[in-house]
């Protein structure tokens, strides 16, 4: 049933059409329908303004620009091209939009440095700005704020720690700090990031906040050659490296200093202690209580020398599976086993042989001792080189030799008798 068939022939055809159309928009506002949206535009403009950092710095004009547009879901890159005016400002006409998966760079190449500012998609209506600086090549601009080393992790079987460091790094100053690459001549002119690593560090990983640059390695730590802009950045890297025993000490080259430096140890290490840090309280990081040690106010070059000890150690087996392995357990193990060998031959022989009486069985006896003296003395030799190459620890290697000594009393009379062994 429709509204008009009430009403009077002559007025249904021309209220037909308004109430339909009052009738649909009520409809739609109690089914919650948006109304219709305005149509994109084909085009659009992008205005900025490039302004330098640098107290007393000109003013980029007459300088290109270049705004990349990256659509996401097509994978494409469309590149558009202006220049500043004498103000520093710019326009990019007919822009073609895109959606909400797209994104705006906008690069400009200034003083030797390329500079860029990521724009926000849904405020291109809005005036874009890109900084630009001043450089220097002075490391002096550059400042470690705090210097973290966290040990993450301690694989006690192979004796291995990894290690993640973080650093906030800042630029103190209004000039970008641009390392010189090519001609330096003396040590004291390199002018990029250094960091150290302990000896036979390994799987170095390095990411940062910074633009641009290598990752090179260098004496026994690695180099950052990236360009700093003033202000903040963070550095963040991760290593492995290998300890003896239950310490290590190394010395950590704090080449740009620190305002405060921090070791970190997950509390589960609670026996661990790092020297000569200053023990500090516990802190949680997302969930996880951490040992902390901590020097502040180094300056750059100094450094510190750490010693990581109590550090945990393989069980007896895992040591003689490691030693095996190496090879190591023969430089004990064949002598001793020979020697075992010969012993057995020889009361095997004994044993065998007919009785003799007198001078041959004193003979004999004299024989047999002295075979087991060269076997246990051998050992001993061993066992004390081992020690002395630190192969092995003092708690393995005291009872050890005890015990080798007690067996070579009981084969050397003239030892029981008084005498000194080995």
């Amino acid at each position: 049933m429709t509204f008009h068939r009430f009403l009077h022939p002559a007025l249904a055809l021309p209220l037909a059409f308004p109430m339909v159309l009052c009738l649909l928009l009520i409809s739609s506002a109690m089914h919650g329908a948006a109304p219709i949206a305005a149509q994109a535009p084909d085009t659009l403009a992008v205005k900025g303004k490039v302004s330098n950092g640098t107290s007393g710095g000109q003013v980029p004009s007459n300088l290109p620009v270049t705004l990349h547009a990256i659509a996401q879901d097509a994978g494409r890159v469309a590149t558009y091209n202006t220049a500043t005016d004498e103000k520093g400002g710019f326009t990019f006409e007919e822009i073609a939009p895109l959606g909400s998966d797209g994104s705006y760079v906008l690069v400009m190449d200034y003083a030797d440095m390329r500079y860029s500012e990521l724009l926000d998609s849904g405020a291109l209506a809005e005036l874009a700005e890109l900084t630009v600086y001043e450089t220097t090549g002075d490391i002096g601009v550059i400042r470690v704020d705090r210097q973290a080393m966290i040990i993450a992790d301690i694989n006690e079987t192979d004796r291995e720690v990894r290690a993640l460091e973080v650093l906030g790094v800042s630029n103190t100053s209004d000039r970008t700090l641009l390392p010189e690459l090519t001609n330096i001549t003396n040590p004291a002119d390199i002018n990029f990031l250094r960091f150290s690593l302990p000896i036979d560090a390994s799987e170095l990983s390095v990411q940062s906040t910074l633009p641009g640059g290598d990752i090179i390695p260098m004496g026994t730590g690695f180099a950052v050659t990236s360009p700093v802009l003033p202000g903040e950045h963070e550095i963040t890297y991760t290593y492995k490296f290998p300890y003896e025993g239950d310490s290590v000490t190394f010395n950590q080259r704090l080449i740009q200093g620190a305002e405060q430096y921090q070791v970190l140890a997950p509390a589960s290490l609670s026996q661990v202690q790092v020297l000569p840090l200053e023990p500090k309280p516990r802190i949680d990081v997302s969930g996880t209580a951490y040992l902390v040690w901590e020097a502040t106010g180094i300056p750059p070059g100094r450094g510190v020398s750490l010693q990581i000890t109590q550090l945990p150690q393989p069980g007896i087996w895992t040591r003689f599976l490691n030693q095996v392995k190496d090879g190591d357990i023969w430089l004990v193990g064949i002598p001793v086993m020979l020697g075992v060998a010969l012993a057995a031959v020889l009361v095997w022989a004994w044993f065998r042989a007919p009785r003799t009486t007198g001078a041959a069985a004193e003979s004999a006896a004299d024989g047999l001792q002295q075979s087991r003296r060269q076997s246990v003395v051998q050992a001993i030799a061993v066992l004390d080189e081992r020690y002395e190459r630190g192969q092995v620890e003092s708690e393995e290697y005291r009872p050890r030799r005890e015990e080798l000594m007690t067996q070579l009393r009981q084969a050397s009379p003239d030892i029981n008798a008084g005498q000194t062994g080995p």
